[in-house]
């Protein structure tokens, strides 16, 4: 799978020829002009690096490195500055990968940026995020603690407005959803989400306390939800049911 760079620049002709020379060795780029749009791809696009500009409009790009590595949905991703200023060791933000002086060549950003990954030992593309929707706090904490720990990114909500909410800045490799909420059950959830494109490989777990006839599991699956779990579960079924699905997906 290819890796994803975000490349973060307020100037398009510098953009294009980072971009140029990363398409041609195989990664895949993704762009931001100002560092307000950076912290938003960031968090959307979970990149596996980005390269920052530091003088640009808006939000300059200390100031948006250092917004992401606070970030812990987002702390983990290695950036590497590009500036036409000298580089000072007293404006780093803690975390940062590497410096590079522009005008840069070629091999050089190649260089500092195959190093960044490697040293980071962090793929973030590989790292799978679930949204975990439960009105019962006991249940959020369960899940999330226990995914955290097997290596997932954890988000939560509690009610299907608020998972749309979330899922605004978030996108999933696959969503965990109780049935019975206020505001938004999980079946109106379900629904809201499978009008959406991006969200229609999503695999999508049910979480139910109560015995739902085979008439309400069959409404579920065709709404587009891939399996049932019944509280109360085992951590160890979910874990194996999640790896599954994920293979699969």
């Amino acid at each position: 799978m290819k890796k994803k760079i975000l490349v973060v620049d307020d100037e398009q002709d510098i953009r294009e020829i980072i971009k140029i020379t990363l398409t041609d060795d195989g990664f895949e780029v993704i762009e931001a002009g100002d560092g307000r749009t950076a912290i938003e791809l960031a968090k959307k696009e979970k990149p596996d690096l980005i390269t920052m500009d530091v003088i640009m409009p808006n939000i300059d790009g200390l100031t948006a490195a250092k917004i992401i590595k606070e970030d812990p949905e987002t702390k983990d991703i290695p950036i590497v500055i590009l500036s036409v200023l000298s580089q000072d060791k007293n404006k780093y933000v803690q975390g940062i990968s590497d410096y590079i002086s522009k005008p840069f060549s070629p091999e050089e950003l190649m260089s500092k940026i195959k190093g960044a990954i490697e040293k980071s030992g962090l793929s973030s593309r590989n790292l799978k995020n679930i949204l975990v929707v439960d009105d019962e706090p006991d249940v959020i904490d369960i899940v999330t603690i226990s995914l955290k720990e097997k290596g997932f990114n954890m988000i939560s909500a509690n009610n299907g407005l608020e998972a749309l909410e979330r899922l605004k800045t978030f996108m999933p490799n696959l969503i965990i959803v109780d049935i019975n909420m206020p505001l938004m059950n999980g079946f109106e959830l379900i629904k809201h989400l499978k009008k959406e494109p991006r969200f229609n490989n999503v695999p999508i777990v049910v979480l139910t306390g109560t015995y739902l006839s085979k008439q309400d599991k069959e409404h579920g699956l065709t709404l587009g939800a891939s399996k049932y779990l019944t509280k109360p579960f085992t951590i160890e079924t979910l874990v194996k049911d999640i790896e599954d699905m994920l293979c699969q997906s």
